[in-house]
């Protein structure tokens, strides 16, 4: 027998597909982990790091909170896992006049949340926070100092990064099927990067001046 359910002015309800029944909308996420990181560190000389690190951490899982009209929408999504890898060296140079952190990284996701579309009879598609079951990102990382004199520092750090979900089967803003294998994370900027100038002089024994002047810069996401 089809349900029929009536509201009055200013009311609002939620219908939840999975019972075929209008009403509160209950979820329960019960999940545990364990984070772990190990490294290893090699210094040739006194202005050489070199290092190795694989870590594992974890995002905790969700359940949203919005005006759903649909239980769909506030369905929980599970915890993201990342394992990451990374390998680097921090350099001295010219005698501490510059200083150089280089590091080359690869993420590896499980479940990473992103928000995707899922189709509703009355809106065509709406949105959600939704487990994507494989992606990776990787990329290279660093920053330069230098000291010019006792009171003038340059440093320019920058970050080039690739992201990519891979097979995922979803469905676009139209509701049509659509394959995401090799899609980007979304806000992920293939290059950022940022410069900073920093005079400090002191002009007493107790007090200084200190100007700072800082750009930043990303690509489009």
């Amino acid at each position: 027998m089809a349900q029929s359910f009536r509201l009055s002015e200013n009311e609002c309800n939620t219908f939840d597909v999975d019972t075929l029944s209008f009403g509160p909308v209950t979820s329960k996420l019960d999940e545990d982990n364990v984070a772990w990181r190990g490294a290893l560190t090699w210094e040739p000389n006194d202005d050489t790091l070199l290092y190795a690190s694989v870590s594992r951490g974890l995002e905790s899982g969700s359940t949203p909170v919005n005006a759903a009209n649909i239980a769909t929408q506030n369905r929980p999504a599970r915890q993201e896992q990342l394992t990451a890898y990374e390998i680097g060296t921090k350099l001295a140079l010219a005698n501490n006049s510059f200083n150089l952190n280089l590091a080359g990284f690869y993420y590896d996701y499980v479940d990473k949340q992103l928000a995707v579309y899922f189709a509703d009879l009355i809106y065509t598609t709406l949105l959600r926070l939704d487990n994507i079951p494989e992606s990776r990102a990787y990329g290279i990382d660093g920053d330069l100092t230098w000291f010019a004199t006792d009171e003038l520092t340059f440093a320019l750090a920058g970050t080039w990064l690739q992201t990519e979900i891979v097979g995922y089967q979803g469905i676009n803003a139209a509701g049509q099927p659509l394959d995401y294998d090799g899609f980007e994370f979304p806000y992920s900027p293939e290059f950022s990067g940022a410069a900073t100038i920093t005079y400090d002089t002191p002009i007493t024994a107790g007090l200084g001046l200190r100007a700072i002047a800082n750009g930043r810069y990303q690509s489009s996401t």
